[in-house]
């Protein structure tokens, strides 16, 4: 029997190639093949930013950059799994990988900061629902890490970076998440709570005042229901049209991959906005596998393994 913990880092998903698009949507559709217009609609904008994303990539570097720092430090005690919602290697494959090493403590990370029930916390459910005949195996649960000063820095460090751009009238700078329904967040989800302490928490170390930045929401679902608002590309051209903004400067904080929510939305649809508009775009790096990004996933693990001690 193994005596390391497993580190299960988990999150969408993301296409490999062009041909996984239709398995991976209609996994996202609970298994119904999503209509020609919409498939067509998502493979362009796949196609758009180069054929693929570049997120399987970054969270396997996530996940190798992570073990690294673990092995420095602990030798021999900790093994990185990585898990997706949508697409191989899936959650619950990942769990029975890390069942079949041997291993009994398993800390699930989701690859995004902020908890939802609807999102992250579904990664939980996915892979305990693999665990309900293992008694003897642990699983520790992360909710929400973006209070980490490191991945907070990486933030801030890059609008401080901007500040003389920043104190311009003309410019402001757009804060932005994945939006989700508002039936989510009214049924008490936390969500949107927790993205906006984020960022008034960035916001407030960069020593930006309220008049230099506003907070907005993009890429939300396509579907009749409301979702969390203002939509960003929105905001960007009411800004330019009605406050004489003619610089964006997009801080998505909302997320730490460059995935296709930031290379199409932001790169492409975002920018042609403003630019349309007279306006110029200016996005914040991603942090991707930073060594900022990695010491919060290293300090979310090592509180996850105090926690488990505080309750043994």
């Amino acid at each position: 029997m193994s005596n390391k913990k497993a580190v299960l880092l988990m999150s969408y998903g993301t296409p490999y190639e062009i041909s996984d698009i239709m398995g991976y949507y209609t996994n996202i559709r609970n298994h119904h093949e999503p209509p020609k217009p919409l498939y067509d609609e998502l493979v362009s904008r796949y196609k758009a930013i180069g054929g693929t994303s570049p997120l399987a990539k970054i969270s396997d570097a996530q996940a190798k950059g992570l073990q690294a720092q673990l092995d420095q430090e602990f030798p021999g005690e900790y093994q990185v799994f990585v898990g997706y919602k949508y697409i191989h290697p899936f959650i619950q494959d990942a769990v029975k990988d890390i069942l079949a090493a041997g291993i009994k403590t398993i800390y699930g990370i989701p690859l995004a900061p902020h908890y939802s029930a609807f999102n992250t916390g579904d990664y939980h459910a996915r892979a305990k629902e693999v665990l309900v005949n293992h008694g003897d195996v642990t699983y520790v649960e992360a909710k929400s890490w973006w209070q980490n000063d490191d991945l907070i820095h990486f933030w801030s460090d890059q609008l401080v970076a901007l500040k003389p751009q920043i104190d311009q009238p003309d410019t402001k700078v757009i804060l932005s998440a994945h939006s989700l329904p508002m039936s989510i967040i009214d049924g008490g989800d936390s969500y949107r709570d927790e993205v906006e302490a984020n960022m008034r928490t960035v916001v407030k170390t960069a020593g930006l005042t309220p008049d230099q930045y506003t907070i907005a929401w993009q890429s939300a679902g396509r579907t009749e229901q409301k979702w969390i608002g203002p939509d960003f590309v929105t905001e960007a051209q009411n800004l330019i049209e009605q406050d004489n903004i003619k610089h964006i400067i997009s801080a998505s904080v909302g997320f730490i991959n460059d995935n296709l929510e930031i290379l199409y939305d932001v790169d492409i649809e975002l920018k042609q906005a403003i630019e349309t508009k007279g306006g110029k775009l200016t996005r914040l790096q991603m942090p991707n596998d930073d060594p900022k990004l990695i010491s919060a996933l290293k300090a979310e693990v090592l509180k996850l393994a105090k926690d488990r001690k505080s309750v043994v």
